[in-house]
């Protein structure tokens, strides 16, 4: 791994090689989102999957008893990375944390619980605004 941790972080070298995938949890308004990293130079895709599939991987890869919207981004994640469209040396997953009491800003652990057996190259970047984790400042934008 790159840092301390047991995960891996993405990289400022990596904004020319990896593709960031995004969920579809507001599509209007991260698919702005995505255009303005885009100006800055990254490539990003919103996930469009809503199949069956996507709620299979949610339910095989997050605890039954954690929230909906939680299963379905995870769940959208591990279909695109399993489907042989991406590849995994090649790609980050981006999934924003609120910083407060919501439980949104949990996912971030939980996919990367999902990940670590099966794709453990696979950067998580956290989007947020209130300093939890650094990983685009470290990406340089």
């Amino acid at each position: 791994m790159e840092n301390e941790r047991d995960y891996p972080i993405f990289t400022k070298e990596m904004k020319k090689t990896h593709t960031i995938l995004v969920p579809t949890m507001l599509q209007i308004h991260f698919q702005l989102m995505t255009n303005v990293f885009e100006f800055y130079g990254y490539n990003c895709e919103v996930l469009q999957s809503e199949s069956r599939k996507v709620v299979e991987e949610g339910l095989k890869n997050v605890h039954n008893d954690t929230c909906y919207p939680a299963l379905l981004c995870i769940g959208q994640f591990m279909e695109a990375l399993k489907s042989g469209r991406y590849d995994p040396d090649k790609v980050a997953l981006m999934l924003p944390q609120t910083g407060g009491g919501c439980r949104a800003s949990n996912y971030i652990h939980l996919l990367r619980k999902a990940l670590k057996d099966t794709y453990p190259q696979v950067p998580v970047i956290s989007l947020n605004f209130v300093g939890l984790e650094k990983t685009l400042k470290t990406a340089g934008t």
